[in-house]
């Protein structure tokens, strides 16, 4: 049995949908399951990134998982090993975890650390997996250009290859209808080109139609701006 959590966010329900369009059962799991789009073909259980009797009980009958990441946050390592700790209880054999490119425990961006510890703790539980380490979310790019008319970051000339959600949720659905296929892969997932935040912003401004700009930060100035 297929289990899908995060189905109230885009990455979730995007899987979801595809899953339900192969006419294949599911759980589906979310935070908020009365917010959860109805399926014939899926259940839906309550569930939170925790290690509680509940928890355990809505992971159990399902066989491969996908875990999609906790929203950043101080605490967000140890929700995620908790929750590993009952899908592990509950019996489920298979993560698919949606984790992040460059994910290194040595890394100076946050975000790259904190998904090589959950990919570590999912091998030293001797889960099954794959990893899909997706590169920056192209979608994420667009929000907070049409919401404050700007980009703001430390990326200097640096260059991504940012990727569509809907990308990788398709990546996502094929691998959970065929786990034995990516069985212990980890996958890097991007777009099909590398663009400095100049070109990305560039590119923003002509299929808007708004003038989308470029603000370069330093690291410290990144972290006060996020606090304001």
């Amino acid at each position: 049995m297929i289990g899908i959590t995060g189905v109230t966010g885009k990455l979730g329900s995007y899987v979801a949908n595809l899953v339900d369009q192969q006419g294949i059962s599911s759980i589906h799991l979310a935070r908020s399951p009365e917010s959860a789009k109805v399926y014939a073909s899926a259940e839906i259980r309550k569930m939170v990134y925790a290690n509680t009797p509940e928890v355990v009980e809505a992971l159990k009958g399902i066989d491969v998982l996908l875990m999609v990441s906790a929203r950043e946050n101080p605490e967000r390592v140890e929700e995620h090993k908790s929750f590993l700790d009952a899908a592990k209880l509950a019996g489920v054999q298979h993560i698919v975890y949606t984790s992040f490119y460059g994910a290194d425990e040595k890394a100076t961006f946050t975000l790259s650390r904190d998904h090589a510890q959950t990919e570590a703790y999912i091998k030293k539980l001797g889960f099954t997996y794959t990893f899909l380490r997706d590169n920056f979310y192209l979608d994420f790019f667009i929000d907070i250009a049409l919401e404050n008319g700007e980009i703001r970051g430390p990326a200097g000339r640096g260059r991504v290859s940012a990727v569509a959600r809907k990308d990788t949720s398709r990546v996502a659905a094929e691998i959970l209808l065929n786990p034995k296929e990516w069985e212990n892969q980890t996958l890097n997932l991007t777009g099909p080109e590398d663009l400095s935040m100049e070109e990305i912003v560039e590119l923003l401004s002509k299929e808007t139609g708004n003038a989308i700009t470029y603000v370069d930060e330093s690291v410290e100035e990144a972290y006060e701006s996020r606090k304001k």
